[in-house]
C-alpha cells in the first residue's frame, strides 16, 4: 500500500532565542497530536533538536500537512527576533510517496522506501537552497520533475505570507470558517477575509485539493 513520509526541519532554528525555539517545538508537538486525532494511524514526531518526520497513510493528505506546518511555523516565529530566511520559509520539507516496511511508534522506528526518499531529498534541498520537494516511488522522471514543479509553486505562495496572513491560512486550512477565525484571532471578519483574499486564498485552496484527487497509485503504474 502506497503511504507518504514527511521530512523537515526548521531553517536557520539556530536564530532562535533558545526559549523561542522551545516554545515552538511545543507548539508543533501540540500540532502533531492533532493530525494524529484527525488522520487515522498518523504518526509525527520530532528528532534532533529542529527536525520533523512524519508517517502519513493516507498519502493525499501530506502536502495539506506540510504546508500547515510551514504556516504553523511561520506565524509563530513572525514576531520574533530571527533569520529572515525562518520567517519566509519557516521550515524545509520533501514528501516521499511509495512503499513503507516497517512502522514500529514503541520503538521509535519508521523504515522503507517512501522515508528514505524523503530523507535523501530533504539532504538535497540544503545543497541547491530550495525548500520544498517530493517525490513518487515508481514514477518517471517527468512525472516526479512535474509533482516537484508543483508543490514548489504552492510552496513559494506561502512563502511571501506575512505571519498575520499565514495565521489565517493557516485556521482556513484546517477548516475554519472565516467568522469562526476572527474570534479566535481577535480581528474583525472583514480583517480576515482582506488577508485571506490578499494570500491568494482560492488559488492555494484549488490547487491542494487538486492535489488530493490525484490516484497516485495509479500515476506509479
Amino acid at each position: 500500500m502506497m503511504v507518504a513520509t514527511l521530512s523537515a526541519d526548521i531553517v536557520r532554528s539556530t536564530s532562535l532565542e533558545m526559549s523561542d525555539l522551545i516554545e515552538l517545538r511545543h507548539k508543533i508537538l501540540y500540532f502533531l497530536d492533532e493530525m494524529e486525532r484527525k488522520y487515522e494511524g498518523f504518526w509525527g514526531r520530532m528528532v534532533k533538536g529542529d527536525s520533523i518526520e512524519c508517517y502519513i497513510p493516507d498519502c493525499d493528505s501530506a502536502l495539506r500537512i506540510a504546508i500547515l506546518i510551514k504556516l504553523l511555523v511561520k506565524r509563530v516565529v513572525g514576531n520574533n527576533e530571527c533569520s529572515d530566511l525562518l520567517k519566509r520559509h519557516g521550515i524545509r520539507f520533501s514528501i516521499g510517496m511509495g512503499n513503507i516496511r516497517y512502522v514500529d511508534r514503541k520503538n521509535d522506528i519508521i523504515d522503507g522506501p517512501a522515508i528514505y526518499i524523503s530523507g535523501r531529498n530533504l539532504d538535497a534541498i540544503s545543497l541547491e537552497k530550495d525548500y520544498s520537494a517530493i517525490e513518487l516511488e515508481g514514477a518517471s522522471k517527468d512525472l516526479n520533475s512535474f509533482l516537484d514543479s508543483y508543490v514548489a509553486m504552492i510552496s513559494n505562495i506561502v512563502d511571501s505570507y506575512s505571519a498575520k496572513r499565514a495565521e489565517v491560512i493557516f485556521f482556513k486550512l484546517l477548516g475554519y470558517k472565516e467568522r469562526d477565525i476572527s474570534e479566535k484571532i481577535g480581528v474583525f471578519q472583514s480583517s480576515v477575509n482582506m488577508r485571506a483574499t490578499s494570500a491568494q486564498w482560492r488559488l492555494l485552496h484549488s490547487a491542494i485539493n487538486d492535489f488530493e484527487n490525484l490516484n497516485f497509485e495509479e500515476l506509479c503504474g
